[in-house]
């Protein structure tokens, strides 16, 4: 079984021979080669016996989620929202969905967290 990045802009599906295995005091992981971020590994190998790895399960999927505020000519922002959602298979991401304005605030920041709410509130339903 691959090792997959578990950065969401990264992704990369790598074969175990990819990737060097790092044991450090938080315990053992590997540096994706692509995007240089750690990604965390479990030992599963008996006690005195060789080392045996393999990533962790999540119970969640890393969802792409990218909330922003586009400023308006009127001095006002508008919510924007693109997700990717996970899915089920590592590596993989589903068609972007695209929200331009989901709404328009006079602060940027309540745009944004406008934006992350929906998120949120989408990604929690059960599709």
């Amino acid at each position: 079984m691959p090792f997959i990045c578990e950065n969401v802009e990264c992704r990369a599906v790598l074969a175990r021979g990819q990737v060097r295995s790092i044991r450090e005091d938080k315990g053992w992981c590997f540096y994706c080669p692509d995007c240089k971020v750690r990604n965390e590994l479990n030992d599963i190998g008996e006690a005195g016996g060789p080392v045996q790895l393999v990533q962790p399960e999540r119970s969640d999927l890393p969802h792409k989620v990218i909330a922003t505020a586009r400023p308006l000519e009127d001095g006002r922002y508008a919510a924007q929202l693109r997700v990717q959602r996970a899915l089920g298979m590592k590596g993989t991401y589903a068609v972007e969905e695209r929200w331009e304005q989901l709404g328009v605030f006079l602060d940027a920041h309540e745009a944004v967290a406008h934006a992350r709410s929906v998120a949120t509130d989408l990604l929690d339903r059960k599709v």
